[in-house]
């Protein structure tokens, strides 16, 4: 096999990659990034190759990537970083893949789809816990229930609070309100738009849509036309949420969003070895028919950050082995519908 790349691997969730690169003695991975300084203390901590990178540059990229398979993008926010690293692999010939959970940057991957397909490789974004166990619950759901016209998805408990990352990506799309899918169509809707009631295991929680990366993916795995994506937060955050609605034009604003983000940097990067290793998530999930009829579901996993970290690794590992679909893809629909549950905590229970 030939090489592949981490880039943004002293990202927190590129870190997590790279240790498991390090700790499975892979010879054949190389950490890359803009920053050379973090990026030779981690190669020399970790004692993998490193080469640096700079995504503003299509000759430094085209450098890293000669002779390379594959690289597992994790330098977000992807809707600012994605198209180079992609463009810069279909000159190369490797396959994409990243950690991302934006609805625009699959969506925009799925129309270089054919291009990608013309050149034998494979685009799958989103091959962590945005979106693998979800994508994995709506493909099984869909497999109990073939002519189901609506899917919902909930999710709980993500363990040990979010990474600087996912923080800034969030602060990136602050005032952009939702999406849902309706009709086969990705409808912008307010943030906080739908509320409802889900049971995860033996506890209610209340539960707000938001724009998570099922709306574009679970539509390409399934077919299903409408879907609705939601997360377990507090009645007083999701009125929060719905207060920010009216703020849309000053959260908007980049010098808010600089300052947010520059609070970001002064907390700590992510959830700890204890918090990952205590940590689990639940996914629950619901179709329906035109006949009333419904199937629900329960999968739980380990914490989203240990997990990425995980089926990142093993999808990087499949497509370098030549375990791959050309073309833009989803985890369930090369890897079936089961591959989360490969996993070791991954059980799933029909409700």
């Amino acid at each position: 096999m030939n090489k592949w790349v981490i880039y943004g691997s002293y990202g927190y969730t590129g870190n997590l990659i790279a240790e498991l690169a390090a700790s499975a003695g892979d010879p054949d991975v190389i950490l890359s990034g803009r920053n050379k300084e973090k990026l030779r203390k981690q190669s020399e901590r970790l004692e993998l190759e490193n080469m640096p990178a700079d995504l503003d540059s299509p000759d430094e990229l085209d450098k890293l990537l000669k002779g390379v398979d594959v690289v597992l993008h994790c330098a977000g926010p992807f809707t600012h970083t994605w198209r180079a690293m992609a463009e810069a692999c279909l000159r190369n010939k490797c396959h994409y893949l990243d950690i991302t959970g934006e609805i625009e940057v699959f969506e925009a991957l799925k129309g270089l789809g054919n291009e990608f397909e013309k050149n034998s490789l494979m685009a799958m974004p989103g091959v962590g816990f945005d979106v693998v166990p979800s994508d994995c619950l709506a493909a099984l759901l869909h497999q109990k229930m073939p002519d189901a016209t609506h899917l919902e998805l909930a999710i709980s408990g993500l363990g040990g609070g979010l990474s600087r990352g996912t923080a800034k990506t969030m602060i990136e799309n602050l005032g952009e309100g939702g999406a849902v899918r309706r009709g086969g169509r990705i409808e912008k809707v307010p943030a906080a738009h739908l509320t409802r009631k889900v049971r995860f295991g033996d506890k209610w929680r209340d539960v707000v849509s938001i724009p998570w990366g099922d709306i574009s993916t679970a539509y390409t795995s399934t077919g299903i036309g409408n879907i609705v994506v939601y997360a377990a937060v507090p009645p007083k955050n999701i009125k929060k949420m719905k207060w920010l609605n009216r703020l849309g034009p000053i959260v908007r604003n980049d010098k808010i969003k600089s300052y947010l983000k520059s609070k970001i940097e002064k907390k700590k990067p992510g959830p700890d070895v204890r918090e990952r290793r205590g940590g689990r998530s639940m996914l629950w999930g619901q179709v329906s028919n035109s006949k009333a009829e419904s199937v629900t579901a329960l999968l739980k996993t380990k914490e989203g950050y240990q997990l990425t970290a995980e089926t990142a690794y093993k999808i990087a590992n499949n497509c370098r082995e030549g375990k791959f679909k050309t073309g833009f893809q989803t985890p369930s629909a090369v890897y079936g519908a089961d591959f989360i549950l490969q996993f070791e905590q991954s059980e799933i229970s029909y409700l």
